[in-house]
C-alpha cells in the first residue's frame, strides 16, 4: 500500500484534472519522503517527547508550508488542497510533527492575511520557508472557548511602542518558535501583535506533559511590561479577533487533515495485523465482523477526507469556508477517535500495549477535538447556520 494513497489520489484528480498528473506526482515524491525520513522516528518521539525539529527542518526543505504562498514570497504558487493532501500525510506519519507544523501554518496564514507588505518580507518569508519557527497565542488560563474574556492587555507607551502584560496558556511550540503571533486586549478591543522570543519581559512556562503529541511543547507565555514596535501590530487596532476567528476557521482545515492522517495510520496498521494474525485456526482478516469494521473505518475516513479536501478547495478559491471547515473539523476529529478506538480493539489485548505503537494514535486523536475549537463549540458555529 502505498504511503500516498489512492483515496487522496482520485480526489486531486477530481479537483484538477488538467493538473492531476503532475500534482499525483508530487503528492507521491512527498509521502514517499514522508514514509522514509518521518515515520521512522515517530515512535522514539513520543516516547520520549522529542521536539521534533530535525523532522521539521527536513519538511521544510521540501517546500511544505511554501506550498500556497506566491513565488514572490519564495512560495510554490500551489492550491491550497496539495498542502492539505500534505498535510494528511505528515499526520499519518507523526501527528507531533504534524500538529507543530499546522500551528506554524496558521500563524503563516494569518500574517499574509493581515500583514502588510514590509511584514511580509521581513517577517513571512522567513517563516513559510522554514528558516523561523512560530506559535498562536490566544488561549489563556479563563479564556479557551471563550476568547473574549481574555485578559492580557496591550497599550501604546509614550515612545509609541506596544507594551504588553499577562499569561496565555496551552501554547504548542512553546520556547521553540522565534515569533508569537499575540491577541491582547487594547483600548479598542484586541489586537494581533508579532512579539519576538528575545523580547525583554516576555517567557515561557515549563513544558506541560500531556497524553498524547508528546513531541510537541505546550507551555504558558508571560509577559511581563514586553515591549515590541509599533510597526508589530498586524492589521489594524480593534480587529484582532475577527483575525483570530479567520485564523481558526483556516487552520480547522489543518487539524481535520491531520486527523484524516492519523485515523488512516490506525487503519493501514489494522489492515496488516488482521492479515497476518490468526485465530480459531484462520486469519483474523477472514471473520465478518473483522471486515465489518475495516469497511467502517474505510467509509468514514473517506468521508471526512472529502469534507476536508472540500473545506481546502473553497478557502483555495476564495469562498466562504468557515462552516465547511468546521463540518471538517468536527467529522474528522470525531471519525479519528471513532477510527483509533477500533484499531485498538481489533489488536485485542496486544493493541493496549506499548508494544503495538496502536494506541499513540488514539491518544493523538484525542487533541484533535479539543484544539482549535472543541467540538461542541463546533457544533453551536454549525448549527448558527441553521438558526441564526
Amino acid at each position: 500500500m502505498a504511503f500516498y494513497t489512492e483515496e487522496q489520489s482520485k480526489i486531486i484528480s477530481s479537483l484538477f484534472p488538467d493538473q492531476a498528473q503532475e500534482y499525483n506526482q508530487l503528492l507521491e515524491s512527498f509521502g514517499n519522503f514522508v514514509e522514509k525520513e518521518i515515520l521512522p522516528t515517530a515512535r522514539t518521539i513520543d516516547r520520549q517527547g522529542i521536539f521534533p525539529k530535525e523532522n521539521m527542518d527536513k519538511i521544510f526543505k521540501q517546500g511544505f508550508t511554501n506550498i500556497p504562498y506566491s513565488e514572490e514570497l519564495e512560495g510554490l504558487g500551489l492550491p491550497y488542497p496539495i498542502y492539505i493532501a500534505c498535510m494528511e500525510l505528515v499526520g499519518k506519519a507523526c501527528a507531533s510533527t504534524a500538529i507543530s507544523l499546522a500551528i506554524h501554518g496558521t500563524v503563516c496564514d494569518g500574517l499574509y492575511q493581515f500583514g502588510n507588505k514590509d511584514q511580509h518580507e521581513k517577517y513571512l518569508r522567513d517563516l513559510i520557508t522554514g528558516r523561523k519557527l512560530s506559535a498562536f497565542g490566544l488561549t489563556e488560563s479563563n479564556a479557551g472557548s471563550d476568547a473574549r474574556s481574555m485578559t492580557t492587555k496591550a497599550v501604546l507607551d509614550s515612545s509609541g511602542n506596544w507594551k504588553i502584560n499577562g499569561s496565555k496558556m496551552y501554547i504548542t511550540n512553546s520556547a521553540k518558535a522565534d515569533y508569537y503571533f499575540v491577541f491582547a486586549k487594547t483600548e479598542k478591543g484586541f489586537a494581533s501583535l508579532l512579539v519576538p522570543k528575545e523580547a525583554k519581559g516576555f517567557s515561557c512556562g515549563s513544558n506541560i506533559t500531556k497524553m498524547g503529541l508528546r513531541g510537541s511543547t505546550l507551555m504558558g507565555l508571560n509577559f511581563d511590561n514586553v515591549l515590541v514596535p509599533k510597526e508589530n501590530l498586524i492589521g489594524v487596532n480593534g480587529e484582532g479577533f475577527e483575525y483570530a476567528k479567520k485564523m481558526l476557521f483556516s487552520g480547522r482545515i489543518t487539524i481535520a487533515a491531520l486527523s484524516v492522517g492519523i485515523a488512516q495510520a490506525a487503519l493501514e496498521k489494522s489492515i496488516s495485523y488482521a492479515k497476518e494474525r490468526q485465530a480459531f485456526g484462520k486469519s483474523l482478516s477472514d471473520f465478518e465482523i473483522t471486515r465489518a469494521k475495516i469497511s467502517d473505518m474505510m467509509t468514514e475516513i473517506n468521508g471526512a477526507r472529502l469534507l476536508t479536501y472540500y473545506a481546502a478547495l473553497l478557502k483555495g478559491r476564495k469562498q466562504d469556508f468557515g462552516i465547511e471547515a468546521c463540518e471538517a473539523k468536527l467529522y474528522a476529529t470525531e471519525m479519528a477517535l471513532r477510527v483509533c478506538n477500533q484499531a485498538i480493539q481489533l489488536h485485542g489485548g496486544y493493541g493496549y500495549t506499548d508494544e503495538a505503537d496502536v494506541h499513540r494514535h488514539w491518544r493523538d486523536a484525542k487533541l484533535m477535538t479539543i484544539g482549535e475549537g472543541t467540538s461542541e463549540i463546533m457544533q453551536v458555529i454549525i448549527s448558527g447556520k441553521a438558526f441564526d
